[in-house]
């Protein structure tokens, strides 16, 4: 009980205790009936119990002192024989005792969460939770593992039938779950990877599921340059510069056009590449996107800008605006060799001179087959010689075969779409063949075509709404780009002079 109130009521209480002690010395001689005193002592008391509990109760008001002219108005000199002056002390005190524990108590726990200005203050109050970490091995199942951890048997159902926990039960080999348990050890949460930049969050509640959502983890983006010259081929000279395998791949497909990264590669050609990757606590977690990229081979730059309309449609354009992406991919096949070329040639099975309609690209068992351009799938299974085949339909007068596949990529059927660059098989033997490779065709009108010299429309360019945008989103990446470059030729240099020195 705050001292301001204590004090007044403390004075208060002694003169009380002089009046009462005054007063039963004369009562003593009167000849008052007992009941008539009696009928004050109730009332008395009852006024005094009402007064200290009206005083001592919390609240959140500014608490007043009672005036003195409250105590002079109850008639308690009535009772000066009856109660004792230190008993009603110890009723003050205990009542004072039980007001400041009641506004401690209701400073803790809010009345309600309007009185809260964050969330986060209503989960400090909560016990934490405790986390354990379990990564997925090869050949286990939600419901093993939930065994194995002692989680029992009933949840993995309920997951199943959950319209948003149900990923939970295609788990992959390599990530981990993560479970959180209150101070009882029950199981309160679930964490699960979707991807690096997602998790599966399952709330749960005595073995029920409470809520199930998608959480995007908390990532930041940054920038980086890298710059490389191939020795050997592109693959190692962009794994040396660190230039992930995705990004070298995306690499390709944005210079596939202008480039052919089968035989045009030279050693001595170099790259500067401007990209961006995902990074969760100051760890790459993810790819981003390539901004910018620069490629020289025998002598010739080609520089690609990325540029995203006010649809959101994203491409690669040159400097001045032309799209770089082709109509059609040069290649089916990455890092591969051509085996056979288009035209006339001894046949590796009837030993006779025939037409070869098409080019083969050899390489390993399984490598993964890509569409050339945007198409309709109008043709997939066996097809005679060909083996297991794929037929594209292009823009109208454009198909392409791809012929001796190993196998078909996942959700790719007669009648479905596909996009320029997208895995649609693997390279195989089946049919004639005398090894892996594949047979890719060509045909214009129905007609056969050689796919290495046939020059085919390009895609649009930038439209002349967005010519000024777009100009100078070019020119800001055109002077990033000479300043990588210009970094690599010094550092180049440096490397050289030191290499002399040594």
């Amino acid at each position: 009980m705050p001292p301001s109130l204590l004090n007044p009521l403390t004075s208060e209480l002694a003169k009380l205790s002089d009046v009462l002690k005054g007063k039963s010395q004369q009562t003593r001689s009167t000849t008052n009936p007992i009941r008539k005193r009696h009928w004050f002592l109730g009332s008395a008391v009852i006024l005094v119990g009402s007064w200290i509990t009206h005083t001592t109760t919390a609240t959140i008001t500014e608490i007043n002192p009672i005036p003195n002219a409250a105590l002079q108005n109850v008639g308690m000199e009535v009772v000066a024989d009856v109660i004792d002056s230190q008993a009603l002390l110890s009723m003050a005190v205990y009542a004072s005792t039980n007001a400041a524990h009641n506004t401690v108590t209701n400073v803790v726990a809010p009345e309600s969460l309007e009185d809260l200005e964050d969330l986060e203050v209503l989960e400090s109050l909560e016990s934490p939770l405790t986390s354990r970490h379990r990564v997925i091995k090869k050949g286990e199942s939600l419901g093993s593992i939930f065994r194995k951890e002692g989680l029992g048997y009933a949840l993995p159902h309920k997951i199943s039938e959950h319209p948003v926990a149900n990923q939970l039960a295609s788990i992959s080999a390599g990530k981990a779950f993560e479970f959180l348990f209150d101070e009882n050890e029950q199981l309160r949460k679930i964490h699960y990877p979707i991807n690096s930049l997602q998790q599966l969050v399952v709330d749960i509640e005595n073995d029920d599921i409470v809520a199930a959502e998608i959480e995007d983890l908390k990532y930041v983006t940054k920038q980086h340059t890298v710059s490389g010259e191939i020795k050997s081929s592109l693959y190692e000279a962009a794994l040396d510069a660190g230039l992930s395998t995705n990004l070298t791949l995306e690499m390709v497909r944005i210079f596939g056009w202008d480039i052919d990264f089968v035989q045009d590669i030279r050693a001595g050609d170099t790259f500067h590449v401007i990209y961006t990757d995902y990074q969760v606590d100051d760890a790459r977690v993810s790819d981003g996107d390539i901004l910018a990229a620069e490629f020289t081979t025998q002598g010739q730059r080609y520089r690609a800008i990325r540029f995203e309309d006010d649809e959101g449609n994203v491409s690669f354009y040159t400097p001045e605006g032309e799209s770089m992406l082709g109509t059609f991919l040069r290649s089916p096949v990455e890092f591969s060799r051509i085996s056979s070329r288009f035209g006339r040639r001894l046949h590796p099975i009837s030993k006779k001179w025939k037409t070869h309609k098409g080019v083969d690209y050899a390489a390993s068992r399984g490598t993964p087959i890509r569409a050339t351009a945007d198409g309709k799938v109008v043709h997939l299974g066996r097809k005679g010689g060909y083996g297991k085949t794929i037929v594209l339909r292009h823009a109208g007068r454009f198909t392409t075969l791809y012929a001796h596949m190993n196998g078909y990529a996942k959700n790719i059927k007669s009648g479905a779409r596909v996009k320029q660059g997208q895995t649609i098989g693997y390279v195989g033997s089946t049919g004639y063949s005398t090894g892996p490779h594949l047979h890719y065709e060509f045909r214009v009108d129905g007609v056969h075509r050689d796919s290495l010299t046939y020059k085919t429309p390009k895609a649009s360019s930038i439209s002349k709404n967005l010519r000024e945008e777009f100009t100078a989103v070019a020119n800001n990446w055109g002077q990033k780009l000479d300043a990588v470059q210009k970094d690599y030729i010094l550092a180049k240099a440096q490397t050289g002079l030191k290499t002399k020195k040594i």
